[in-house]
């Protein structure tokens, strides 16, 4: 338990979080990708006890798993989720996908959504899908009803979508038909957050929930990037205050759509 107190504190400073609760050891996991069934891997992180729980599927940027995946997945699981991080690149020997369009996105998260489905410590009909960027776009296309499934598939279904810093220019025009959460920076140079109002003004009253930071860059959630970095051409920067409330945001958001 000492490992997790220091964890969980430093959880509280940096994120924001005022309550939680143990997590069990992080375990990576082996599942099939949904339609040509390609072996795909993630990162499992589970609260302690019997369950059945709500989870999350998380789904990474176009530069593949964050430093900070293991403590992402752990604070989803105090918070009483089993977290699923999908790694796209891993068994497919890619090191980025931020020049094209990474088809297989989609396909990944729901064989994980079948992954999660199958374990008897997660509740299938409480299932949400969680990305960021590259992720966010998968996120935002599950959302819209834009997602591969298997053939003849009728087994879960995503609940609710949340994407950070998602391009919302790849779905303008496309109706929401489950709960989705927005989180972007008003200065972000590489998914605009003009794109993002522009798609949650033309949605249904109360399916998008749209929260933009002032002053916040593109993945200004990731303390790895610092004050400001420049990626693949691409301007990301750390902002604290964001960081902290987008967190609140998700929280809110998945305990409001899941009911946990």
């Amino acid at each position: 338990m000492r490992g997790f107190f220091y964890t969980c504190i430093a959880a509280a400073a940096l994120f924001g979080l005022l309550v939680c609760a143990p997590a069990e050891a992080e375990e990576l996991v082996k599942f099939a990708s949904a339609g040509q069934g390609e072996p795909i891997q993630g990162y499992l992180s589970r609260p302690r006890g019997a369950g059945p729980f709500p989870a999350v599927v998380l789904l990474h940027s176009c530069l593949g798993l964050p430093a900070e995946r293991a403590a992402i997945g752990e604070r989803i699981a105090t918070w009483g989720y089993v977290a699923l991080y999908v790694d796209d690149f891993a068994t497919r020997g890619l090191k980025e996908t931020c020049a094209v369009d990474f088809k297989p996105a989609v396909a990944d998260a729901y064989g994980a959504l079948a992954h999660l489905a199958s374990l008897p410590d997660v509740d299938p009909a409480r299932v949400a899908a969680v990305g960021f960027s590259q992720g966010g776009d998968t996120a935002l296309k599950i959302a819209t009803g834009g997602g591969t499934r298997p053939a003849g598939d009728q087994g879960a279904v995503f609940r609710a979508a949340a994407a950070f810093y998602p391009p919302c220019a790849n779905v303008a025009g496309a109706a929401v038909d489950i709960p989705t959460l927005i989180l972007v920076g008003a200065k972000d140079e590489v998914t605009p957050a003009r794109d993002c109002a522009e798609l949650a003004k033309r949605q249904q009253t109360g399916m998008v929930k749209l929260v933009v930071f002032p002053g916040a860059a593109h993945a200004f959630d990731l303390a790895e990037f610092g004050a400001g970095a420049k990626v693949m051409g691409m301007l990301l920067a750390y902002d604290r205050n964001a960081a902290q409330e987008s967190w609140k945001k998700l929280r809110a958001f998945l305990k409001a759509q899941l009911g946990r």
